[in-house]
């Protein structure tokens, strides 16, 4: 699918637009059209030759023609057009968190900086200086970020590949008559990022027909709709780059040896290295071939088999990080962990009220479509004008609403809630008063976000002790690739966490997964639960649960951990035990 391309196309020219100072209402637009774009998981080619542009929410005539030219010419115009003279090196300068393209702009024109590498020689040198808004902390803030953007190079977002690494291995699977076929990889492990996507496949050959059964894959593989160049293609190993910009890297193997190439190709490095000292004091040799004892082969069809030759019980690939998976295998410890099919609700969805793009009981008939037993509603809270917050009037609508999608979704629990800002002073954005008429309250830092780690944590501890605040949102505030989270003090929010019966947001929405597998781990050795919530602005997001669950399970949490495996009515009880005195924890249903 062409979306992402089509939607980044619409994003550029809205940061051109922005960045030239031209008007304000066409660059919003541009960048709801991107916005919609990009979540769209339906093939907008397939919607354009159908003519039905002009019925996506949010994209007009213009923007429809805009769409339809590019599938038809391969160009846009209009793009051209902005983009004739623009140095195009200003663009990666954006992506300097707290870079907005008014500043930009303003480099442009005031110092004729243009490109990332002007922008650091200029920060390093003094060439920012007369600025306004340049002072010594704003340039330190800018050389950080582009060391940040610098050590986040190459690396690909897990929501960005795992789409593109199903879609192909369910293409080969449908069309190639295959024994197994699985990503490997730190793409099998759930990391947040990923250097390039890694695929393995097995197929039954006659003898003396392996190699051109290998062959036959790795051609169909080359051939898919969606590559856009072949970078190398042989008997068992093929290699793409697709128009997404991704490579993807395809392994044959013989099924004699597929449970051992699996294990040895999914890593991670520290956890393979491990394994094979364990097999050399047990006299064996463990590779991607599989486990021998001298030249005789004792195990390596399925990683299962590998795993039994060493004397352990399988580990499940999110945990083979070498953090004690071993030891607790070779104990028979090891966590059952969460699976999507634990999940009772998502705790943090938007409607139109806000941000989002459906009314309440569109959200809530698709999170009951998916067998869920409940989804809490939790728009923005006013002080976050630029998603639309709700006054408390606009609330209280909002609950009207709810009560009405409730009678009409029996049987399913719709919960009133709120995404309250935590404001600097560590105040929530509604009182208590109105808090206390609501099902469900996450609290957020949204602003402010550089604040000394020690006001930053008072701030979010504040907000933790509010007998209404059932769970923390964007712990660290981080967005992969693009921001590094502010200074806080984890520790000392997980003590305060156990102490009042407040859970952790784990914010499984692409660009975020926040918090991060480490800190999943320390909030379960802290007695803290998590929630798992995709940020939903449409239906479409619900299908993010599975990235925070691969991160849940990198953290080892199991369902007693994770606060949205709890039937609606222990929910409730949670949620109402710390309103005003200390819940007791009890185990998920």
């Amino acid at each position: 699918m062409k979306n992402a391309a089509v939607a980044a196309l619409f994003e550029t020219m809205a940061d051109v637009m922005e960045i030239k100072g031209e008007n304000a209402f066409r660059v919003n637009s541009y960048r709801k059209v991107a916005r919609i774009l990009r979540d769209l998981t339906e093939d907008l080619e397939a919607i354009h030759t159908r003519g039905e542009l002009t019925e996506l929410p949010g994209v007009g005539q213009s923007s429809a023609e805009k769409i339809a030219q590019y599938f038809e010419t391969g160009r846009v115009a209009a793009y051209d057009e902005l983009l004739d003279g623009f140095p195009l090196g200003a663009l990666d300068m954006l992506r300097v968190p707290g870079l907005g393209p008014k500043t930009v702009g303003r480099l442009m024109a005031e110092k004729g900086i243009d490109s990332l590498d002007a922008l650091e020689q200029a920060a390093r040198t003094g060439g920012l200086t007369g600025l306004p808004g340049m002072g010594e902390k704003t340039v330190a803030n800018i050389l950080s970020g582009i060391d940040f953007l610098k050590r986040s190079a190459g690396r690909i977002l897990l929501g960005r590949a795992l789409p593109v690494a199903e879609r192909i291995i369910g293409a080969l699977r449908e069309g190639c008559d295959l024994k197994a076929i699985t990503a490997a990889g730190s793409l099998r492990r759930m990391q947040e990022t990923v250097g390039d996507i890694d695929i393995l496949a097995t197929v039954e050959a006659a003898p003396g027909d392996e190699a051109a059964a290998g062959r036959r894959i790795v051609d169909a593989f080359a051939a898919l709709p969606g590559v856009a160049e072949v970078l190398a293609a042989g008997d068992t190993k093929g290699s793409v780059r697709t128009e997404d910009g991704l490579q993807v890297d395809l392994r044959v193997v013989r099924p004699e040896s597929y449970g051992a190439a699996l294990h040895y190709f999914t890593g991670s490095k520290a956890h393979n290295v491990r394994l094979r000292g364990r097999a050399i004091e047990m006299g064996l040799k463990v590779n991607e071939y599989g486990v021998f004892e001298g030249d005789r082969r004792v195990a390596g069809a399925t990683e299962e088999e590998v795993y039994e030759a060493l004397g352990l019980r399988w580990i499940p690939p999110e945990l083979r990080e070498e953090r004690g998976e071993i030891e607790a295998a070779e104990a028979g410890t090891l966590p059952r962990l969460v699976t999507l099919d634990d999940i009772r609700g998502d705790l943090h969805a938007h409607t139109d009220y806000s941000d989002g793009v459906l009314p309440v009981f569109e959200m809530a008939a698709a999170a009951q479509e998916l067998g869920y037993a409940y989804l809490a509603i939790t728009d923005h809270s006013p002080s976050l004008g630029i998603a639309r917050g709700l006054s408390a009037k606009r609330l209280r609508e909002q609950q009207k609403e709810i009560r009405a999608a409730r009678r009409r979704l029996p049987g399913f629990r719709i919960l009133s809630g709120t995404e309250a800002d935590i404001l600097p002073d560590g105040t929530l954005d509604y009182p208590e008063s109105v808090l206390a008429g609501l099902d469900f309250v996450i609290a957020s830092v949204h602003t402010h976000f550089r604040m000394a780690e020690d006001e930053m944590t008072e701030r979010i501890l504040a907000a933790v002790r509010s007998p209404y605040v059932a769970a923390i949102g964007h712990l660290t505030g981080r967005l992969l690739g693009q921001r590094e989270g502010y200074a806080v003090d984890v520790g000392r929010v997980l003590e305060a966490c156990a102490e009042s019966g407040t859970a952790l947001e784990l914010n499984a929405h692409t660009e975020r997964l926040d918090i991060n597998d480490t800190i999943c781990r320390r909030a379960k050795d802290a007695d803290v639960r998590v929630m798992i919530g995709t940020d939903a602005h449409r239906p479409e997001h619900f299908g993010l649960m599975a990235l925070g669950i691969g991160t849940a399970r990198r953290g080892w949490l199991e369902p007693g951990d994770v606060l949205n495996c709890m039937g609606a009515d222990e929910l409730t009880e949670y949620v109402r035990a710390k309103r005003p005195a200390r819940r007791s924890r009890k185990p998920a249903t």
